[in-house]
């Protein structure tokens, strides 16, 4: 029981703190997705040549190719902190991204006046993060999407602000129209609301022009303002890739989304305007066009459902200070703490679903990274070989899906789903392959057929040379 001398945090803020240990937790998971391997070994070039690469230096299907380093800042904020501290701080640095990210979702809640649906919104957000808050620029990107919003939704915040975090956004990720598409659908739903736009919200516009247009300083320049609509052009080079489909509904994340829409429909019953509704609905159906429109999507519903809620029964705000909210906050404390010393006393990457012990075997016959050498390997193995070589990788392919040109890109496909074999290696005079061993491509390489020798054939991965 609270009493007017009780000390310590409120249970709004303890939960709060709960909360964002969490997103902690989920940020700094041990590593292995395969994006951020290139960001690493880019932001490797970028300090080593004291440049930003404007052509690809990592493969020989597209060697010299234009190439738009759109995460430049977050490639060179993460190899400088691998520098100094190692693979540790890299994922400390991604959890306090994720927490912040988390804070700025428990803040935009509070116009849900009580715990319960806070809990909830947040809560579903972080089901989301649990399965698609892999440590990429990604994440810089969102952490900037619901600061931005905070911004634009709060009076008390100054307007301002949203200079820097436009510039951050526009150097570490390409989604940051996202933020112009918000707030017209803000502004939209505020003439359908009163007949008229806000005064703040115009000058929002304004500001937020502006710190794009600053974004443009860099040492990319204005490349890195145009880039996301040149992605937009290259959708057909994009529709194999998995996070561009459209959910398959197997995922929690994905059924999180889906209670994250729910939630909206109960506030739009309660009477929530349409300030609030139109941008929330409208990022949900970009969600259902594109696994990875699910995260800013969620950012929207949160924010689109939070302010109906405050009609909903319940006492329990937050605002009482006891035992209990003191217990709290130090079990999220004890949660930091814990977190953070497993992170630096374990290892930084995962690399159990990459062919490791192949790409040894291959670098001790000089079968891989030897400039006249065309090995033939999936995508994320591409990644992988650009950590471990740099720019002496020479990859077939990796995940720069805008950056490849798109017959490269299909002959992937082809050999991943099915076509041509014999056809593609010898267009690309294959030295050696390096694929998973289930599939047909896999299949074709065992048969006489083919020509090929399998020189390593496992549970996971093969290798295959030319015949004699």
């Amino acid at each position: 029981m609270a009493t007017s001398g009780e000390r310590g945090p409120t249970l709004d803020r303890a939960i709060g703190w709960i909360l964002v240990a969490l997103g902690f937790l989920i940020g700094s998971r041990v590593i292995s997705d395969n994006s951020f391997f290139t960001h690493l070994a880019t932001g490797n070039v970028i300090l080593d040549t004291q440049a930003v690469p404007t052509a690809d230096v990592f493969s020989y299907t597209a060697a010299g190719d234009p190439w738009t380093v759109q995460s430049w800042f977050a490639s060179v904020t993460y190899r400088s902190i691998y520098e100094v501290a190692g693979l540790g701080a890299v994922r400390l640095l991604n959890g306090l991204v994720v927490s912040a990210l988390v804070a700025s979702l428990w803040r935009l809640t509070h116009r849900a006046r009580t715990l319960l649906p806070r809990v909830l919104l947040t809560g579903s957000a972080l089901t989301v993060g649990a399965m698609m808050w892999s440590p990429r620029p990604l994440l810089f990107g969102l952490l900037c999407f619901a600061l931005a919003i905070e911004v634009v939704e709060s009076p008390k915040r100054p307007l301002w602000l949203l200079v820097p975090i436009m510039w951050l956004w526009v150097n570490t990720h390409g989604s940051f129209p996202l933020m112009f598409i918000f707030l017209g659908a803000v502004g939209v739903g505020q003439l359908i609301d009163d007949r008229t736009f806000h005064r703040r919200d115009i000058e929002a516009g304004l500001w937020l022009i502006g710190g794009t247009l600053v974004g443009a300083l860099n040492p990319v320049g204005f490349k890195l303002l145009t880039f996301p609509f040149e992605l937009l052009a290259k959708r057909e080079a994009l529709e194999d890739v998995s996070e561009w489909m459209s959910p398959s509904w197997s995922r929690p994340s994905e059924w999180a989304f889906v209670l994250l829409l729910f939630v909206l429909l109960v506030s739009a019953k309660l009477g929530a305007s349409w300030r609030h509704l139109l941008p929330a609905f409208g990022f949900f159906v970009t969600g259902l066009l594109a696994v990875r429109n699910i995260n800013p999507a969620a950012l929207a519903l949160i924010v689109g459902a939070a302010p109906a809620l405050a009609a909903l029964p319940g006492t329990l705000d937050g605002n009482v200070r006891s035992i209990s909210s003191r217990a709290i906050a130090a079990l999220s404390g004890a949660l930091f703490a814990i977190i953070a010393i497993t992170v630096l006393t374990t290892p930084g990457i995962d690399y159990e679903t990459y062919p490791v012990l192949e790409v040894d075997w291959l670098e001790e016959r000089d079968l891989v990274a030897q400039p006249d050498v065309n090995l033939v390997h999936r995508d994320t193995t591409g990644n992988y070989l650009e950590l471990r070589f740099g720019t002496d990788a020479r990859v077939f392919m990796d995940d720069r899906y805008d950056m490849y040109p798109i017959e490269v890109i299909d002959d992937h496909a082809a050999l991943y789903f099915g076509g041509d074999f014999a056809e593609i290696l010898d267009r690309y005079e294959a030295d050696a392959v390096l694929w998973e061993s289930e599939g047909d491509f896999a299949d074709w390489l065992r048969s006489d057929e083919s020509e090929w020798t399998v020189s390593m054939d496992g549970d996971d991965w093969l290798i295959a040379t030319p015949a004699g």
